[in-house]
């Protein structure tokens, strides 16, 4: 019997939780030294913050490079965001790498052991309580564990995120909303995916998240991959959910998130490393994806 854990698997901290409100019991944030943010270590992960709502607890946790957590599960099914950096999963004799924009759902007791790479990696995650699981079933989900990347999975991450900086009495609403969202665009894409998707699809992908910073034309993908334009664009939006310069777009705006949050290079720097003509393209173009404008993410995440 391997352990079974409640929330994500963290080096011990002693906690105080302070209520939002006065007024209500929830959300409560835990209050986390910054000595204890700053050691990243060991053989389990740092939390970053937590955040306990009615029905679902929200929690950042940091993952120092390479460590290994040994075969474990989790009391509660969650929906998991890889903000930054990778890691290796294994569950039965399957391993499967986790990279940044990915989002993963595992339900309850669900065993696995996790092996981080040479940069770490940086998770935030949400556990699901049994009721909206239950809902959720009903609705069509199978219940079963998926792994989803995309670029619009950092459209979901940003909004996890929000709700761990500035929780409030909505927040538990918007949680299950998010969560629900998150499932209906994985249960989509694998159905699409599965009957749609080929070969030469994934290796334009490939190429595109290789290249998105590069000036990158329908034509040269298509060209790159062996098919003609037409039935690239066609295909590619029947099994991503979006046109090949949509999934480009998600991509530069992602890039250029990390290196607000993570660097303090210039934003007109950013633009440019990002494949963006200047800041002001970028800055319309991240308002548009995210609602928000390059300076305030930064402002955000300081």
């Amino acid at each position: 019997m391997h352990s079974i854990i409640s929330g994500p698997t963290v080096s011990q901290q002693p906690l105080q939780f302070d209520a939002v409100s006065p007024a209500a019991a929830f959300p409560r944030v835990a209050r986390i030294s910054a000595r204890s943010a700053d050691d990243a270590g060991g053989s389990f992960g740092t939390l970053l913050r937590r955040v306990e709502l009615p029905a679902s607890v929200l929690t950042s946790t940091v993952y120092a490079p390479r460590i290994s957590l040994s075969q474990h599960a989790h009391a509660s099914a969650f929906v998991l965001f890889v903000r930054h950096g990778s890691f290796v999963q294994r569950h039965g004799w399957r391993s499967e790498c986790l990279e940044r924009s990915t989002c993963i759902y595992r339900p309850a007791c669900d065993e696995h052991a996790d092996d981080f790479d040479a940069s770490g990696a940086v998770l935030t995650a949400m556990d699901l309580s049994p009721a909206l699981v239950d809902r959720l079933r009903e609705a069509g989900f199978d219940g079963q564990r998926f792994s989803v990347r995309s670029p619009f999975v950092q459209q979901f991450g940003d909004r996890l995120d929000a709700e761990l900086a500035r929780p409030d009495a909505m927040s538990q609403m918007i949680v299950e909303a998010l969560a629900t969202d998150v499932i209906a665009f994985a249960s989509r894409r694998g159905r699409q995916g599965s009957a749609a998707r080929s070969q030469w699809q994934e290796r334009a992908r490939r190429f595109i998240e290789d290249q998105f910073a590069s000036p990158l034309t329908l034509a040269a993908i298509a060209a790159a991959v062996g098919v003609h334009p037409v039935h690239l664009a066609r295909q590619f939006r029947a099994s991503h959910g979006c046109t090949v310069g949509e999934y480009i777009r998600r991509l530069r705006v992602a890039f250029a998130r990390q290196q607000l949050v993570a660097t303090d290079l210039p934003i007109a720097a950013i633009a440019l490393a990002a494949g963006f003509c200047d800041q002001s393209q970028l800055s319309k173009t991240f308002k548009r994806v995210t609602g928000q404008t390059p300076a305030a993410c930064r402002a955000q995440h300081r």
